[in-house]
């Protein structure tokens, strides 16, 4: 869970959102415990002979005197001193050591009446005298008319004992009988019915604002703690090595700002919303339960299936993580083959490939669905088997309370209020378990989410004093790079030198490593071995804005993004003049086909440059160089999509464009070729030779081998 838990770092700009969700989590418990603890009286007042008075006074009496007793109805005809019994307290039990059996109150006898005062005998009705006795001070002595059960008449027998001082919550109880008006009848209840159904819909509306609230305040602050993880992680992944990429791939890094961190967002939510309300809940009901007069033990034995329950769910839980993180593996491959489907779909309908890769996206999905399958089962059987283990507990504790209720042991109105708590301990419970299940795909999440993160960044020297604008030379002193996992090194013992102001054509064939010598001078790659320098300063120790500041790049595969076109052509600039702009535009030729569109250049491009040709896209490219005033202009088969009449105007531009700027070309055209003052052959990572065309025609195999087929073929 230590990568969950790290998210949660996240929330801390939100605390105080959180701790506002917090208190409501506590008065939401609060009222879910009193709305259990109001069951019982309710019932009272709707079927008990004795009411909730009567309850309430037996209760007090109860504690104060160390007895349980029930109020019973005589038959008639039994009387005592000579007057007859209607209702009687039958002292059931008593406390072992306590005050009644010190005074010597036994179970066969019957409370029958109070003495008022020295020799004056009062026989009281049994509901009155639990009254009487329930209001009785406890610092005074009380002397108890009590008689033998097993008699039908007698005289009564004092017995005095000083009351002790009830419990906190029978206190409680007393209380709230002298607040409420004792009904006169059986019918007057019907009052205290409706006032009890209206308590307990107070409580019920309160408990749903106090639930909307912290539902609201948690959900807002977690999306909130995502944003900026999502911002985070951004910043991240612009700041990563471009080999990166080339490893995982760009699907899976979209893939785990997207479904991971929605993921994430679900634990999250899981955590501080159920994970805070449901203990709570369990909690207030726990407290009810242990609060009750000799129901702590039981409740404690009906616990005794947690143990159990926490290694169930522990189980479960690292397979529950097994298979979240490999189903959001499978999101990443999915998304990926959505990707290259969609993108290249003229390829893929061109060559008739609709069957193969509908059964590669297949496969992918049913690898996905039996992840999710696995996720489901596991989630599925977690929360009945908690409470199939709940139950066994508490039906165990139930049986030994239910023996004690019917051997007088213990008050059959606190064994049916413990039934009520501990039946409603196991939805909580039960909640929980599944809760468990999320926690575990949070963390698989997490985990991915993190590892964008703890990924290496580009490696950046702290203050590093910025490289003035470019004009002696750029220098490949031994370099060699190779790509992470990759068998063979691209580059190897790379000694090259290219003088300010000149152009440099490198040739070879495919995979020689010309992409990745070109890479390595606005270090979108490092090398592995050796230094590259530029006026003689290593690069690696200049600001890394200041190079790439004065270098325009211009590649093979055009990188067009979804906005205007003058936003396309000024991309990189802070605040471009629209002059310049369009000047760059009429430059490159981009002029001539945006004046027919008609929003000229505020004419949004579509995604990927889409409603563009490939010509045009190179076209923009070209512009946006120029755009920049570059030092250093580095052409990676930037003439590769345009067409015959637009190479050979871009090449008039660019003969003016290029004086005075350092120039390295990747070419397989000849008039590229030639257009360039030197020329590195590269094959499998070294440099074979450098030279003008005459030179490398003449002694350089290689270089006539690629002439031959390559340029002149390609129509130089």
């Amino acid at each position: 869970m230590k990568h969950f838990l790290r998210s949660l770092r996240y929330l801390l700009p939100y605390r105080a959102r959180l701790g506002l969700a917090v208190v409501c989590v506590i008065l939401i418990a609060a009222l879910w415990g009193g709305g259990l603890g109001m069951i019982l009286p309710g019932a009272k007042i709707l079927i008990a002979p004795e009411g909730l008075h009567g309850w309430a006074y037996n209760t007090l009496t109860q504690d104060r005197l160390q007895v349980t007793i029930v109020q019973r109805v005589v038959p008639a005809g039994e009387t005592v001193d000579g007057e007859p019994l209607s209702i009687v307290i039958d002292v059931v039990s008593t406390e072992s050591g306590g005050r009644a059996e010190k005074a010597g109150l036994a179970p066969t006898n019957w409370i029958v009446g109070i003495e008022t005062a020295p020799g004056q005998r009062e026989i009281v009705r049994g509901d009155v005298l639990a009254g009487r006795l329930a209001r009785a001070p406890h610092d005074r002595e009380l002397t108890l008319l009590v008689r033998e059960a097993s008699r039908k008449t007698g005289a009564s027998k004092p017995v005095t004992i000083r009351p002790t001082e009830a419990k906190f919550t029978s206190r409680i109880l007393g209380k709230v009988a002298q607040w409420i008006p004792e009904p006169q009848d059986y019918s007057g209840r019907f009052v205290m019915f409706l006032g009890l159904l209206g308590v307990l819909l107070g409580m019920t509306v309160l408990r749903a604002l106090f639930t909307f609230t912290q539902e609201y305040l948690v959900g807002t602050a977690i999306w909130r703690g995502v944003m900026d993880l999502r911002c985070r992680n951004y910043n991240v992944v612009l700041h990563l090595p471009t080999t990166f990429f080339s490893e995982k791939g760009v699907s899976d890094a979209t893939s785990r700002f997207i479904q991971d961190t929605n993921e994430l967002a679900r634990g999250q939510n899981t955590l501080l919303g159920k994970t805070l309300v449901e203990p709570a809940k369990a909690i207030g009901t726990l407290v009810l339960a242990f609060s009750l007069p000799g129901a702590w033990k039981l409740t404690l034995m009906a616990l005794v299936a947690g143990p159990p329950a926490f290694l169930l769910i522990r189980g479960f839980g690292k397979k529950m993580h097994k298979a979240s993180k490999r189903a959001l593996e499978s999101w990443s491959s999915m998304l990926a083959i959505l990707g290259e489907t969609l993108l290249g779909i003229r390829v893929v309908k061109s060559y008739t490939m609709e069957g193969a890769e509908r059964k590669r996206f297949f496969r992918v999905n049913r690898q996905l669905l039996r992840q999710q399958n696995k996720m489901e089962r596991l989630d599925a059987a977690t929360g009945p088997t908690v409470e199939s283990l709940g139950i066994c507990g508490g039906v165990l504790a139930a049986g030994i309370a239910g023996y004690m209720v019917f051997n007088y042991q213990m008050d059959r109105d606190v064994f049916l209020t413990w039934m009520v708590t501990l039946f409603a301990l196991f939805d909580p419970v039960r909640k929980l378990a599944k809760v468990a299940m999320r926690f575990q795909q949070a963390d698989a999440a997490a985990q991915r989410v993190f590892e964008l993160q703890d990924t290496p960044q580009e490696t950046f020297v702290p203050n590093a004093p910025s490289l003035a604008r470019h004009r002696e030379s750029i220098e490949f002193r031994n370099v060699s790079f190779r790509y992470p996992g990759a068998a063979s090194e691209a580059l190897r013992n790379i000694d090259l030198t290219i003088r300010g102001g000149g152009t440099l054509a490198i040739v070879g064939p495919n995979g020689s490593g010309k992409t990745t010598l070109v890479s390595l001078v606005p270090r979108l790659i490092d090398p592995t071995e050796g230094t590259v320098f530029i006026d003689g300063q290593d690069i690696s120790q200049v600001s890394v804005r200041s190079l790439r500041r004065q270098i325009g790049l211009v590649t093979q595969d055009t990188v067009i993004f979804h906005a205007t076109i003058a936003e396309n052509i000024a991309y990189g600039l802070r605040r471009p003049k629209m002059k310049n702009v369009v000047e760059a535009a009429q430059k490159a030729f981009v002029d001539e086909f945006v004046q027919l569109l008609p929003e000229k250049y505020d004419t949004m491009v579509g995604e990927h440059g889409a409603t563009l040709s490939g010509g045009q896209r190179q076209r923009i490219a070209i512009a946006r160089a120029m755009l920049r005033d570059p030092a250093i202009l580095i052409f990676d088969e930037a003439m590769s999509q345009v067409d015959s009449d637009s190479e050979r105007r871009i090449h008039q531009v660019m003969e003016e464009f290029v004086k005075g700027r350092t120039t390295v070309m990747i070419a397989h055209r000849f008039a590229t070729v030639l257009a360039a003052d030197r020329i590195a052959v590269l094959d499998r990572g070294q440099i074979l030779d450098v030279g003008t065309h005459a030179d490398l025609l003449a002694r350089c195999q290689l270089y006539e081998h690629l002439y031959r087929t390559q340029f002149v073929d390609s129509g130089g």
